[in-house]
């Protein structure tokens, strides 16, 4: 034991699992955490663990301690863009690079409490290889200049240039590090390793395009000016 002491303990987090909904539950859920952190996205932290079948994946608990703190409303929605103009926007680019089409409800942010600053996303579950019944079908959307999502709670609500920004720093990061997030060198689960590279290919191409992308999509998106 080492000078810090360490010990054991519990965290509260949900367990995922693959499943109908989303065959690749697993995998996605920690692609899309790896590039969130890689791009610095407010999303919720989260980690592999074991249990029934095999390799799970936990997502944290996102609250502060004594503060329940529920599932932000479409109603809260312009309020928490306008209390996380950054954050929102910040979201919005990454839920456009991975073709997330589930962002309702999927967050959690603080704003009854000014002094404690809380905004995470999580659930990924239809992105990536989910945004179609066939991986190789959700592949290829990524890989054009679709724009996947239909509705957002932050369509209409943040600023052209901050999500501009973010567009431009999501493109401007390495390819390798892109890849390194979506391939593990072997089999995960039931996900390939061509299937993996596959991704990154369209990540990586899918990255390049965005600013594209918005301009196609300026009436659907509508940012503030």
């Amino acid at each position: 034991m080492g000078i810090t002491q360490p010990s054991f303990c519990t965290l509260d987090a949900i367990l995922k699992f693959d499943g109908p909904e989303s065959p690749h539950c697993v995998y996605i859920e920690h692609v899309a955490l790896r590039l969130g952190q890689t791009l610095h996205i407010p999303v919720a932290d989260g980690a592999l663990t074991i249990a029934g079948d095999g390799l799970a994946y936990a997502s944290l608990e996102v609250a502060s301690q004594g503060i329940p703190l529920p599932n932000l409303l479409h109603a809260q929605a312009a309020k928490a863009a306008a209390t996380y103009p950054d954050e929102a926007s910040a979201l919005l680019a990454f839920d456009i690079f991975i073709g997330n089409r589930d962002r309702y409800e999927n967050l959690k942010a603080s704003m009854v409490t000014p002094h404690i600053r809380i905004f995470r996303a999580f659930d990924h579950s239809h992105a990536l290889l989910n945004i179609e019944h066939d991986p190789g079908d959700s592949i290829a959307r990524l890989g054009s200049d679709d724009l996947i999502l239909v509705f957002h709670p932050f369509f209409e609500l943040v600023s052209q240039p901050l999500l501009e920004t973010w567009l431009d720093r999501i493109a401007a990061v390495d390819d390798l590090y892109v890849r390194e997030c979506c391939s593990f060198g072997r089999r995960f689960r039931d996900v390939d390793l061509q299937v993996q590279e596959a991704l990154a290919d369209a990540l990586v191409l899918r990255k390049t395009r965005l600013k594209a992308i918005l301009a196609a999509n300026i009436q659907t998106i509508r940012p503030l000016p």
